[in-house]
């Protein structure tokens, strides 16, 4: 049996003046990664704007069986999907890989490090965005504008997106890309195989 160390990640928030702050355990050092020069607007993620959203019929369980489960689910989040992905010119199937990815479609899923939610936004970067992580509408559509930000970020460079999604832009930008985390890596992988798996 080979033994695996533990991952480890940067975990950052984004604070209420934009400023990016770390919050989680250091794997390594980043107090030489100045982010204020990778930031595009200097304010910080602009709010997150909700268009007529009321509510959402979230599944009382955590989906058990994805291979029979996650289209009756996903096809329940489908219009919230949509419409996130639409507000932040993102691609519907790239959001639902990351719901997916992040909490299997739990909407009461929190991680240990503290994230919540569906799209699994850290309290501080949810109260930057000025979203409740925990109603399933602005959790997602927070999530995708977050997603959106790594994205323009990173120049749409989609698996540097998703590894500062994942293990923040600190650890991207000090790595050069994606970090060599075990959990980054694969975390990139499955989303990247699911959107392959989706176009076909």
């Amino acid at each position: 049996m080979a033994y695996a160390p533990q991952a480890k990640a940067d975990v950052f928030e984004v604070g209420a003046n934009g400023q990016w702050q770390q919050i989680g355990q250091k794997a390594e050092a980043a107090d030489d990664v100045d982010l204020s020069a990778y930031r595009t607007e200097p304010s910080g993620l602009p709010p997150v704007r909700l268009a007529a959203i009321t509510t959402v019929d979230a599944p009382e369980q955590p989906v058990q069986n994805q291979v029979l489960s996650s289209a009756a689910v996903k096809g329940q989040y489908a219009p919230l999907i949509n419409a996130a992905a639409q507000q932040y010119g993102i691609s519907p199937a790239l959001v639902e890989a990351v719901m997916w990815q992040e909490s299997r479609y739990n909407h009461r899923a929190v991680s240990s490090a503290g994230a919540i939610g569906l799209m699994q936004l850290m309290p501080g970067t949810a109260r930057n965005l000025g979203v409740n992580p925990h109603d399933p509408w602005q959790n997602v559509f927070g999530g995708a504008a977050y997603l959106r930000k790594q994205l323009d970020l990173f120049n749409n460079n989609l698996p540097f997106a998703l590894a500062a999604y994942n293990a923040g832009p600190g650890a991207v930008i000090k790595h050069g890309g994606i970090p060599p985390y075990a959990e980054t890596r694969n975390y990139v992988s499955v989303i990247m195989r699911r959107l392959n798996n989706q176009a076909q």
